[in-house]
């Protein structure tokens, strides 16, 4: 059974209750029905002209929220979120010139508004006036971003130098259990992309060339608010972004705390025009999914791609794992194959954990057999062996030395394929690891009997006491490892012997670290390791039982 998880500051609800009533000055907007793609729902305030918040009415914030028939807007995705703060707001980028003197931050803003757009108004003084229009674009799951200085009669020239407050992705407390998933990015068109995660007290300044940028923004674990020009004169503004780190903050109605995000800053240099003319700056803003199946259905399909190549960056303490990242493209794109025959996110990954076992079956098989092989030739010699133990005695430089130089004799060198197996399933496994944190595509999909959303933990029962939740995937992917373990014979080799011992219990801290994580990834786990247990139980009855000193060179795929 899942609690519904619903981050809905109070600070939000008592904001959307003033607006309601009338109690402030901003303002409610729908944009495209409720349940359409790319529909959304968002406060605005004159004073600053800033969002206050927005939700997307495309997504719902539970899996129990997603089952209703009729959603209330309390059951509509929270999307940006700043608390106090308001997205996309403007403001001055140094002191405020004279030909400008109003501060668009904190002045009040003449809003007019249409049917999928609104638009705000503030004159500068100086006969300068300065025009926001945010107009809805559902294609593109998003809003076009217009930014207008008109000139009236002023003689002022060079540039309005001004900064615009980016949208804000809400990073719920969930996020932590799968790492700090929050990134601030610039992608250009082409060369290195460029991205930081948030670090407490620090802001990260980036070189930005509007001319050749792709986008940029910030992101939680399966959501992104990218900002990129469309024209010209929007390319020669953009001057620089920055990042900030935003603190925890409370979220009383879920007893949780939100973790920390960023907020991307953009340096905007807007010229002066001559009398009578505009500078007009257009911007897209895509607030949506990170999803290459999604991105496929865009008007530009390939431009947010390089957020998901950051994404699938191994998380292996700084560490990537070499092949992870393609290995984890193509995972994606067969679970998606698998999804589309199927139906079912969950059937789709024990599918590929079937396809990829088999494939490295002809593999596992030869090298169980050059294991035995080598058993029988290690049994053979190992009356000279103890008998060059026995002669060295203490001696163990020269036992070591004397054991090379009979190994090199005997051409007694372990098999090379005896390590391969483990050595290509890792990318498979760390591939498909960094694929499923960050999978919007199995966001509240549920897969059989009590897994209702494979993106979270499965979640059998309740818990009054810590953990909170009893996950039964991850207990039953330790047992069933336990006794895969308890099944190999102990060398008996003394120093083999307290190895083996010691890795029969690793499998509790890896079921411990992974306890929390996705129902997608223990799925896997579970597949893989039942397809192990039958795998070797054949391969044991073809081939033989195999020497324990030798099984233990032997490592088990995951």
């Amino acid at each position: 059974m899942q609690t519904p998880f619903r981050f809905v500051p109070l600070a939000f609800l008592a904001a959307l209750a003033a607006a309601q009533d009338g109690a402030t000055a901003r303002f409610a907007q729908t944009f495209g029905t409720p349940g359409s793609v790319g529909g959304f729902h968002a406060e605005f305030s004159p004073f600053g002209a800033g969002m206050t918040y927005l939700q997307a009415t495309d997504h719902a914030v539970s899996l129990a929220a997603a089952r209703k028939a009729e959603r209330a807007p309390g059951d509509w995705l929270l999307l940006l979120w700043n608390g106090d703060d308001h997205m996309l707001r403007l403001g001055h980028a140094g002191a405020a010139p004279a030909a400008f003197a109003a501060d668009p931050a904190t002045a009040a803003w003449t809003v007019s508004r249409a049917d999928g757009a609104v638009a705000f108004t503030l004159d500068g003084g100086d006969k300068l006036t300065l025009e926001k229009t945010l107009r809805h674009d559902p294609r593109q799951r998003g809003f076009i971003l217009e930014i207008a200085l008109r000139n009236a009669g002023s003689t002022a020239t060079g540039a309005l130098e001004l900064v615009l407050g980016g949208p804000v992705p809400v990073l719920p407390h969930e996020s932590s259990l799968f790492g700090n998933l929050a990134v601030a990015i610039a992608a250009p068109n082409e060369g290195d992309v460029l991205s930081t995660a948030p670090q407490p007290g620090v802001q990260h300044a980036f070189p930005l060339d509007g001319k050749a940028l792709a986008f940029a923004g910030s992101t939680n674990r399966f959501f992104g608010a990218f900002v990129w020009p469309k024209d010209d004169v929007a390319r020669a503004a953009l001057a620089g972004m920055t990042v900030d780190t935003l603190p925890v903050f409370d979220d009383a109605v879920s007893a949780t705390k939100a973790n920390t995000t960023t907020r991307v800053n953009y340096a905007l240099r807007l010229p002066i025009p001559a009398v009578g003319a505009e500078s007009r700056a257009t911007f897209g803003l895509y607030l949506g999914p990170k999803s290459y199946r999604v991105f496929a259905a865009l008007p530009e399909p390939e431009r947010f791609a390089p957020i998901l190549d950051v994404d699938l960056k191994s998380p292996c303490c700084g560490f990537e794992m070499p092949g992870g990242r393609p290995m984890a493209k193509l995972l994606l794109a067969l679970l998606g194959w698998f999804h589309d025959l199927v139906g079912n996110w969950g059937f789709a990954i024990v599918m590929l954990t079937i396809l990829v076992r088999g494939l490295m079956l002809p593999l596992n098989f030869r090298m169980q057999k050059s294991m035995r092989e080598y058993s029988k030739r290690m049994a053979v010699l190992k009356p000279k062996m103890d008998a060059l133990k026995q002669k060295h005695g203490d001696d163990q430089r020269a036992y070591q030395q004397a054991m090379l130089a009979f190994q090199r004799e005997h051409k007694l060198m372990p098999p090379l394929g005896g390590c391969l197996p483990i050595f290509l399933t890792m990318p498979i496994y760390i591939g498909l690891f960094t694929a499923l944190r960050t999978a919007y595509d199995v966001r509240q999909q549920p897969f059989v009997g009590w897994i209702e959303d494979l993106s979270q933990p499965d979640m059998l029962l309740q818990l009054s006491f810590w953990p909170h939740v009893f996950n039964l995937l991850p207990l039953v992917w330790i047992g069933m490892f336990l006794w895969l373990q308890t099944r190999m014979p102990l060398p008996t080799d003394p120093q083999q012997r307290q190895m083996q011992q010691m890795m029969r219990y690793m499998p509790i801290l890896f079921g411990v670290m992974l306890y929390s994580y996705a129902a997608a990834l223990l799925v896997y786990m579970v597949t893989s390791m039942a397809w192990s247990m039958v795998e070797n139980a054949i391969v044991k009855k073809v081939l033989g039982p195999m020497d324990p000193n030798v099984a233990a060179m032997a490592p088990q795929p995951i």
